[in-house]
């Protein structure tokens, strides 16, 4: 890619191509299944159409009219869920064109061709160190799944990927308007994901000697730290559960710093056990999973690292990677159970990984031969029991009945009020969350536990509920007298009659 017969746009143009070329040809033969055909309402992971159906509202309306919450919740500010709106109106930009039922899986895909070929342009990488990457990112697998799917993991790649591009553009050749992209790009990635704040190492570390700079880094941290955490606090709305624990700043803010601290130092031992018991169980079973895969590259990072130092050879991006990488590690641990943040570490090992190919081609080649030996062993086994959902006729005529159903019942609502345009889904009923495609774009969803529902102590303020038939779900709507506007083998669709 780097023959001196092409001129820069046509390398540009290659490397891109060549990027495209390889995730789609990965998902064709690892999962067999065309791109064209991947059809998500047949997906269980209901985050999927959570996420698709937030997008969906923010590009036909700029935020959704009705309601996204869980348990008959909302944001205390606006009508988003968890990640919103900041995430969703970076989704917004290109979403306006990549339209449709799979918008968010082609944002993805746009998303980390982009990444890639900007860090493959920014880092001068030649056809060898894309091959290694490209072969990293196959034994790992995940990263190129997340991409093929409605999840926000693949933005995350694609930031971290154009923060160390910016970051090497502005080292090598002082170009200011690299810093300048830099520190944007830091900006975005905290507003979106709270512990990407510390990606602001970054462009500190490159102007550590300039006051000025340092007093913008300092700045823009600040700002957009604060304005992540108004999201979290104003703009999100809150889970089933705590599972993000924000206790330890609750004390800090109160002045409480030995207790904070104290807190921090017990939840981060329990959750290291955690941490430790999972892969000693993995290793046993031959099932490695994420932290495997995160601790295998954070050590070759750092080995690289002290083994560089001591022979003089560069250092600095493998310093900032491991650096970034521990100090998200452990937050994700402070913040989140060790099940949960697992699956944020995939985001880590991209940057472990592209940083060593900027300063370490051999080791970078070999880790990545390391990983598809381990997954080809079954030692690191990261895609076991995933598939990609196929096209299906049945279910698509299911997702078109219930918007049917949806759109004719809205078509007489004049109420403004939001709960009248939302659909709780019974979360633990015998019901598909594929069906909720079907809810008509702007719509807000609940996803509502049945137990919540089945409660009479609590008053259900969607206007329509999405369950099973013969549950107990089922039985209270009948009770109050919700009318029925769907129903079949997949799900009842009840619409309260009295609002």
């Amino acid at each position: 890619m780097r023959s001196k017969a092409l001129p820069g746009w046509a390398h540009t143009l290659c490397t891109a191509a060549a990027a495209l070329v390889f995730l789609l040809a990965y998902e064709l033969v690892v999962y067999r299944v065309p791109v064209t055909e991947i059809f998500l309402p047949v997906s269980s992971w209901s985050d999927e159409v959570i996420y698709s159906k937030q997008l969906a509202a923010a590009v036909q309306y700029g935020a959704p009219q009705g309601y996204f919450g869980f348990n008959e919740s909302h944001a205390a500010v606006g009508t988003y869920a968890a990640w919103g709106p900041a995430v969703f109106l970076v989704y917004a930009l290109p979403g306006l064109l990549l339209r449709g039922q799979n918008a968010f899986l082609w944002c993805n895909l746009l998303f980390v061709v982009l990444g890639w070929t900007f860090f493959a342009r920014a880092a001068r990488l030649g056809w060898k160190r894309q091959l290694a990457f490209a072969a990293a990112l196959a034994a790992m697998n995940a990263p190129i799944r997340y991409v093929f799917s409605a999840m926000q993991e693949p933005l995350h790649y694609a930031l971290m990927l154009a923060v160390l591009g910016c970051g090497i553009l502005a080292r090598r050749d002082k170009s200011r308007a690299a810093w300048a992209g830099l520190c944007a790009l830091c900006a975005v990635a905290t507003l979106v994901r709270p512990y990407e704040a510390v990606l602001w190492l970054f462009p500190l570390a490159l102007c550590r000697q300039d006051r000025r700079r340092i007093a913008v880094c300092v700045a823009g941290g600040t700002v957009s730290l604060g304005g992540t955490l108004v999201l979290m606090s104003k703009f999100y709305a809150p889970y089933f559960f705590t599972n993000v624990d924000v206790s330890p700043l609750q004390e800090l803010a109160r002045g409480q710093v030995v207790s904070a601290v104290r807190d921090m130092a017990h939840k981060l031992l329990d959750a290291l056990r955690t941490v430790a018991e999972m892969l000693a169980d993995q290793l046993a079973n031959r099932s490695g999973g994420q932290y495997l895969l995160f601790f295998l590259l954070l050590g070759v990072t750092l080995v690289c690292l002290i083994v560089d130092a001591r022979a003089g050879r560069p250092v600095f991006w493998k310093g900032c990677a491991a650096v970034t990488a521990v100090i998200v590690f452990l937050a994700l641990l402070l913040m989140y159970r060790p099940v949960e943040g697992s699956r944020h570490t995939v985001v880590l090992d991209v940057l472990l990984l592209a940083a060593l190919l900027v300063e370490d081609a051999r080791p970078a080649a070999g880790t990545a031969a390391a990983a598809l030996v381990l997954a080809a062993l079954g030692v690191l086994n990261l895609a076991d029991g995933f598939t990609m959902p196929r096209y299906s006729a049945e279910w698509d005529a299911a997702v078109q009945q219930i918007e049917a159903a949806l759109t004719e019942s809205r078509s007489a609502v004049t109420s403004a009020d939001p709960w009248d345009s939302t659909v709780a889904y019974a979360f633990g009923d015998p019901v598909h969350c594929g069906l909720l495609y079907g809810v008509p774009d702007g719509m807000g969803i609940q996803f509502d536990e049945a137990a919540y529902l089945t409660d009479p102590a609590h008053e259900i303020h969607s206007r329509y509920v999405l369950t099973a038939a013969d549950t107990p779900t089922a039985a209270r709507l009948q009770a109050d007298g919700w009318t029925v506007l769907y129903e079949s083998d997949r799900g009842v669709l009840y619409e309260h009659g009295t609002m």
